[in-house]
Order: C-alpha cells, then sequence, then structure tokens
C-alpha cells in the first residue's frame, strides 16, 4: 500500500528535478564562448565563431513577420555578408548547413550587401535551438516582395552551424 503513494511522488519529483535540472535553451545560447558557426573556406584553415565574436561585429536590426513564427517580431545579428568575408567567402554561392544536417546551396544573388543577416536575438534576447537559434539566416520578408519567395524561404535556414565554400 505504502509503495503506491510513495511511486507517484517519485514520479512527480524526479519529474521536478529533470525540469529544473535541464536549463533553458536560452541558457546555452549565452554562452559567449560557445562556438556557434564554422566557416569553411575553399583553402586554409576552417574559422569557429563563437557567440562573442559575432556580437562583436556590427549588428543590423530589423522587424519583419516570418512564416515560422507568430506575429513580428524584432531580429537582430551581423550581416551575412560581413560574416562570410571573414573566411574569404564573399564571392561564391556557399552552402549552409543546420544542426539537423539540412543544408541549402545560397547563390551569391541571395546574399546582398546588407541582408540577410544571422539573427543572434529576437527581440533583444538571444535565442535557443527551441527557438529556431541560437543563429538563423533571417531576411526584413515584410520589406520588400523579393523577399517572399520560395527561394528566399529555403535560404532562410535556422539553428545555422556552418557556411562553407560550394566545391563547383
Amino acid at each position: 500500500m505504502h509503495l503506491l503513494i510513495v511511486l507517484p511522488r517519485l514520479a512527480l519529483g524526479l519529474a521536478a528535478v529533470v525540469c529544473f535540472a535541464t536549463p533553458p535553451s536560452i541558457a546555452g545560447a549565452q554562452d559567449p564562448s560557445e562556438v556557434l558557426l564554422e566557416l569553411v573556406p575553399k583553402e586554409g584553415a576552417n574559422l569557429e565563431l563563437t557567440r562573442a565574436e559575432l556580437e562583436a561585429l556590427p549588428q543590423v536590426q530589423f522587424e519583419t513577420t516570418t512564416g515560422w513564427t507568430e506575429g513580428s517580431a524584432r531580429y537582430s545579428g551581423p550581416r551575412l555578408s560581413e560574416v562570410l568575408a571573414l573566411a574569404g567567402l564573399s564571392e561564391q554561392a556557399v552552402e549552409a548547413t543546420a544542426a539537423n544536417d539540412y543544408s541549402v546551396i545560397m547563390d551569391r544573388d541571395l546574399i546582398g550587401p546588407i541582408y540577410p543577416i544571422i539573427a543572434l536575438r529576437i527581440n533583444g534576447k538571444p535565442f535557443g535551438k527551441r527557438e529556431l537559434g541560437p543563429l538563423w539566416v533571417i531576411y526584413p520578408y515584410d520589406l520588400l516582395p523579393e523577399y517572399r519567395s520560395e527561394r528566399v524561404f529555403a535560404a532562410s535556414i535556422w539553428q545555422l552551424v556552418s557556411l562553407a565554400h560550394v566545391n563547383n
């Protein structure tokens, strides 16, 4: 009889421990020393960028709606073009890869001097994997009709982990 009472309480206690011991996804997204992005050039060593290094770059912010989130939000982060320039990836198509191994080839016409950005923050706060982060290639979809095309949507890769030279 006592065992029937203890087991549900034990299960509740374990559930509470798991909930409180598991850090929220945003906690990992805030570690400034965590490597978030790998850049893979055609030649030379790969470049690994931490949150602190990405945040040290000039930041762009804009407000937009997306097809994957509710309502409008303010996104901020460095320009994709500037991040690519760090590894000499500026003048070519790149393969963008997500944490789940989804990848897309981004032709140069999809990478402008200002947009897209690699969002590090939504509404001023870092976001984790559960919120499509900690890195998300994002365009100001509401700004121009060109940003509401299937090609742009496909290039809007969330949980971004690497940008690599495309072998032609």
